[in-house]
């Protein structure tokens, strides 16, 4: 028999409960929504945790943009070369460019350059969502609802109390949160 991790106990009952009155959810039962929550992070969690996530975000955009020069220096020395040093010059390039993204660049670049488990987190969360209320996360003008982003921020709040070593929850914030909804 193999053992899981298992996680903390994140979302306790006067969290649920404020959960429940703040966005309405139709189930009161807060065990019920405390494990669909945890459920719902889960393996986002798991994997930063696995990430030996040590790093600020000022630390790894340093390391970053230090990977980005030495991706150029690099592509330019393979660059009109032929193949296959010529594609992997290009490659390189894009890579780069993708780092520059997560490190400075504007709200939409930095969001076109989330990685797939933070997208596929957002996706479980949407399905937390519109199981629980009665405002479905798209309108039927196919708008945001927003309220979402809100109630995925306070989660998100609550999971660096219990896990500070995660940064990504701790610098999780509205601008931020709203564009991942906005690009799934």
């Amino acid at each position: 028999m193999v053992s899981t991790f298992v996680l903390k106990d994140i979302f306790d009952r006067e969290f649920c409960e404020s959960l429940i009155k703040k966005y309405g959810f139709e189930n009161n039962d807060y065990q019920k929504i405390s494990n669909e929550l945890s459920n719902t992070f889960k393996d986002f969690i798991i994997l930063i945790l696995s990430e030996n996530n040590s790093y600020s975000v000022e630390e790894r955009n340093k390391l970053y943009n230090e990977a980005i020069f030495n991706l150029q220096h690099t592509s330019k020395l393979l660059q009109g070369m032929p193949h296959p040093a010529s594609s992997m010059s290009y490659k390189l390039l894009k890579m780069s460019e993708t780092l520059k993204k997560v490190t400075s660049g504007n709200k939409k670049e930095k969001t076109n350059a989330n990685r797939f488990i933070e997208k596929n987190l957002i996706r479980k969360f949407i399905l937390f969502w519109d199981k629980y209320s009665n405002e479905k996360y798209l309108k039927t003008d196919k708008k945001i609802n927003y309220n979402t982003c809100k109630c995925f921020l306070d989660c998100s709040k609550k999971i660096s109390i219990i896990y500070p070593e995660i940064e990504w929850f701790k610098t999780c914030e509205m601008e931020f949160t709203e564009s991942l909804f906005e690009n799934i």
